[in-house]
């Protein structure tokens, strides 16, 4: 760990959030989940059964296995070109078992922890700032924040809410569900508060809309609740719905826009009124009581999978709701069935890895990754793989003891 710094003299990520509110620039319903304390997890378990190393593993493989058929492909002209997909596939470059700005920024992340020992917003944002243009496939949202931020570190110009832009309009992207897993870390052997906290600043980061501020809390609140379980013990379908709505009913609090300001319109939202709560607690347990198939939900015919937190939200819980049992089945079906296929994969990986532990994982999905787009301080050059194995195994040992 380091020393006392410079940055250890900035606001927690406590008071940096109410400060935000305070100045009503970040437009979250501050929810009665902010005071509470997580509770306590069974580290012996999460230790014997390497659950915190398949958490973070199960990133890297959900983003390698996607990655290479994100962009041009969609479910059906995916199954066309590679059948079912159950491995790493060459990309349209012939190259294989790449990473993307999931793995990156996460990984980044867990390098930060480590170093720093708890979540440190300015020092988050001062890792991503500098390694902005090796992030691989970063979106829109994401490099122009980034930008914003390079100039307010510079500059004290413009202010924190000023690099998110307009968040009514902006901000909306997955970017921030897709890097969430790794805040538990500091947290695990003392559960505190301020991981409600540091979830929705590392968010803010580079999503300032309040609808991915409050399904980040929901997502982190729902990995933190898999570690409590017992390992492999997966819980009823209805429950994953049942948690998120408990919890961001009181945190999202506008209704989505009407019509939802998206090109194209999932069918399932094209005269939907309410929040993305409400949308969870209705047409998507509809849809899952009346066993739509997986591929036909996440469609445009349902409700979409794209990178747009309104389509990956309940793209995610309802990979989980059907495949919640097997880490194996879920990764495939998220890489197969779903349209930003590496990022939502990546953000079920990191839940079931947490949930069923490394020995769920298939040795040869790690084996075959095989990028070097990781680039950590001191390493340049090394393989993903290596990396990635070393920074999972550093930091379930480091934070849990």
């Amino acid at each position: 760990m380091d020393h006392p710094t410079l940055f250890d003299m900035t606001p927690s990520s406590r008071q940096l959030l109410q400060q935000l509110w305070s100045r009503g620039e970040i437009a979250l319903g501050p929810g009665s989940i902010f005071a509470k304390d997580p509770a306590a997890l069974p580290l012996a378990e999460l230790r014997a059964d390497e659950r915190i190393e398949g958490m973070l593993l199960g990133i890297a493989i959900g983003d390698s296995l996607g990655h290479s058929t994100e962009w041009q492909f969609d479910p059906e002209t995916r199954h066309r070109e590679f059948g079912t997909i159950v491995d790493h596939v060459p990309d349209r470059n012939g190259r294989i078992g790449r990473i993307s700005d999931d793995t990156q920024m996460s990984f980044w992340t867990v390098e930060r922890l480590l170093k720093r020992g708890h979540f440190d917003f300015d020092d988050l944002v001062s890792c991503f700032v500098n390694r902005r243009h090796q992030i691989v496939g970063r979106g829109k949202n994401t490099s122009v924040a980034l930008q914003r931020h390079a100039e307010r570190l510079r500059h004290a110009t413009p202010n924190l809410a000023g690099c998110l832009g307009d968040v009514k309009e902006e901000g909306r992207g997955n970017g921030g569900l897709m890097r969430l897993a790794p805040l538990v870390l500091p947290h695990l052997q003392q559960p505190s508060p301020a991981l409600w906290s540091d979830a929705v600043l590392a968010t803010f980061i580079t999503h300032g809309n309040p609808i991915a501020l409050a399904a980040a809390v929901g997502f982190i609140d729902l990995l933190w609740q898999v570690l409590q379980r017992p390992t492999a013990e997966a819980p009823d379908p209805d429950w994953w719905i049942d948690r998120y709505v408990q919890v961001t009913s009181e945190l999202d609090v506008d209704a989505l826009p009407d019509p939802l300001n998206t090109d194209p319109i999932p069918r399932w939202f094209s005269d939907f009124q309410g929040t993305l709560c409400d949308f969870v607690d209705g047409p998507l347990r509809d849809a899952y009581s009346r066993g739509v198939p997986l591929r036909d939900a996440c469609s445009l015919n349902g409700f979409g999978s794209r990178a747009d937190s309104v389509q990956t939200v309940p793209a995610c819980l309802y990979v989980l709701m059907c495949h919640a049992d097997s880490f194996e089945s879920a990764i495939i079906a998220a890489v197969n069935d779903t349209k930003d296929n590496d990022t939502i994969a990546a953000i079920v990986g990191a839940m079931l890895g947490a949930l069923h532990g490394r020995r769920a994982i298939r040795s040869k999905w790690i084996d075959g990754i095989d990028s070097r787009v990781l680039n950590i301080p001191g390493q340049g050059g090394a393989c993903d793989r290596d990396l990635v194995i070393s920074l999972a195994n550093r930091a379930a040992q480091e934070f849990l003891g």
